[in-house]
């Protein structure tokens, strides 16, 4: 039998055992790198995902917003109808028009800057139209008080809001 010296198996033992640990350390490192580029990819389409999320948010918000003052413009001009036609059957106070500021904060924070625009003429006119009922010239008859449909104010609240709905379909088509 061929005697070996003893530092040859230790040599050995040590050279197996090193190369085990840096096997195990280069295959830590490269997965470590592998989950590291993985985690910033899923983080990059999360990033990409909650933007497109909160650009449907917005666009759902100013989509509602604009269904609300469709709704707000619809209904005074029926209101504006009826208290300018004296043989409505509808008997017609000074028209109730509503109070904008609730619709006015969302209009700040989410419409575009041409409905912001036409939302304030909006308004504008509908003060106008309300201080002529209650201070400006009325008709009166034994039935009803109306509006004349030549007056200033009238004319000016009917063009606002034939503006505002013009203003909202081309907002709405832009969305599209």
């Amino acid at each position: 039998m061929v005697d070996v010296a003893l530092w040859v198996p230790l040599a050995s033992g040590v050279l197996g055992i090193m190369g085990a640990l840096a096997g195990t350390a280069l295959a830590q490192r490269s997965a470590r790198h592998r989950e590291d580029r993985r985690w910033a990819r899923e983080r990059e389409l999360d990033g990409v995902r909650y933007e497109r999320e909160r650009l449907e948010r917005r666009r759902e918000r100013r989509t509602d917003l604009y269904v609300d003052l469709a709704e707000f413009a619809q209904t005074e001009q029926s209101r504006l109808t009826a208290a300018t036609d004296e043989y409505s059957s509808r008997h017609v106070g000074p028209p109730e028009l509503q109070h904008p500021d609730r619709l006015a904060a969302r209009v700040k924070l989410y419409a575009a800057p041409q409905v912001h625009e036409r939302w304030t003429a909006l308004v504008r006119a509908m003060d106008r139209v309300r201080w002529a009922w209650r201070e400006g010239d009325l008709q009166h008859s034994e039935h009803a008080a109306w509006l004349d449909h030549d007056n200033p104010a009238v004319v000016e609240l009917d063009r606002a809001i034939d503006e505002m709905h013009s203003a909202l379909k081309a907002a709405i088509d832009e969305e599209a």
